[in-house]
């Protein structure tokens, strides 16, 4: 497994955050890159695939087991009574999910406008087009304050992947997901900060967002906060940990140079 981040093969699988998270990603496993701590999520390994085809053997097996067994019971009651067998009506076919999925997002549904981009952009077989189709469904939904759109977005634009890279418009995003209270845009907006991706490396800002993030029950935080600590002095400590808890008037004001900057390239 290759890091998307670093490029580093060194990745371990992590864990699921949520239930909608692994529902939204069929086929599909988090891993995290040791080399630079970039969570992402890519293919299942072997192992994982086997081990759900051997499940979905198992449960199509006992399916068939478990019908032939209510058709010899028809068979005999239907002998019993004279009666013959009752003609069950073929349902009307259904649109396919991914149609229901389009459907939802041209009608302005941001949630099913997140998840249809986030299948094309696992969708390798589309290239750039379905990559820059992605992008703009992504847009569309962060536009409409979908969250999870903005952290997408903000990631795609800091790795380069399907669009060019431009690290004002991963701040821009970030930051928008962080003030809007989701604790993976406050964990990526750390990183940002710790790291001096893209932006002036700010040891202080980094831990106010990763004591924001593990506020918020964000597990990962807890660690990179803590590795951050111990970089600060005690005074630079204190000032972060009061920071943490005022507003975020502050952190408006000082995104608002990158944000103009976004602005004119999103044009």
């Amino acid at each position: 497994m290759k890091c998307p981040n670093c490029g580093g093969t060194a990745c371990r699988e992590s864990k699921w955050r949520s239930h909608r998270e692994k529902s939204e990603h069929p086929g599909s496993h988090p891993y995290r890159c040791l080399d630079c701590s970039y969570r992402f999520i890519g293919p299942a390994s072997p192992l994982a695939a086997g081990r759900g085809r051997l499940f979905g053997l198992a449960a199509g097996l006992l399916v068939v087991v478990l019908g032939g067994v209510g058709l010899g019971i028809n068979h005999i009651l239907d002998g019993r009574t004279g009666e013959q067998p009752s003609q069950t009506a073929t349902p009307a076919p259904h649109a396919s999910e991914s149609d229901a999925l389009r459907q939802a997002a041209q009608a302005g549904d941001a949630d099913a406008q997140y998840r249809l981009a986030k299948s094309m952009l696992y969708d390798t077989s589309r290239g750039r087009e379905g990559a820059s189709e992605a992008v703009s469904w992504l847009r569309r939904a962060a536009e409409s304050g979908h969250t999870g759109a903005m952290v997408q977005l903000g990631k795609l634009y800091r790795t380069g992947l399907g669009v060019l890279q431009n690290f004002d418009l991963t701040l821009t995003w970030l930051r928008k997901a962080a003030e809007s209270g989701d604790a993976e845009g406050m964990l990526e907006l750390g990183r940002m900060y710790r790291a001096g991706t893209g932006v002036k490396q700010d040891l202080v800002e980094a831990y106010v967002w990763f004591n924001r993030a593990a506020a918020a029950l964000h597990t990962e935080a807890l660690s990179e906060r803590e590795n951050v600590a111990l970089k600060l002095r005690p005074e630079q400590l204190r000032e972060a940990q009061a920071r943490s808890a005022h507003d975020q008037t502050h952190t408006a004001q000082v995104g608002a140079a990158a944000q103009a900057g976004a602005d004119e390239a999103e044009r």
